[in-house]
């Protein structure tokens, strides 16, 4: 039984990932003056705003690979400052 859950599984994951990738613009669409960088004592945070609006994070610890935060539900913006409710980890599996 554990042999068709695993795969089953699997399959509902891979269904949901292209909206998930598709969540956030690339860091590369934006200009200089839409990113402010934030270095605190163990990471160094980039947010990125469109009209002023932000869009994403993303943090780079000092150990460990960067990862964003993004909307999950494939908003462009966050609204409001109270961007902790409404953004959620990402990580980068493969670049080339």
């Amino acid at each position: 039984m554990n042999t068709t859950l695993f795969p089953l599984a699997l399959l509902i994951g891979l269904m949901f990932l292209p909206e998930m990738a598709s969540a956030a613009p690339s860091p590369e669409e934006y200009d200089e003056d839409q990113i402010e960088l934030i270095e605190g004592e163990d990471r160094l945070i980039y947010e990125y705003r469109q009209h002023g609006m932000l869009t994403m994070i993303k943090v780079v610890p000092k150990r460990g690979l960067p990862y964003y935060m993004v909307p999950l539900n494939g908003a462009q913006r966050v609204e409001g400052l109270d961007h902790q409710k409404k953004l959620y980890p990402q990580w980068v599996i493969k670049e080339w």
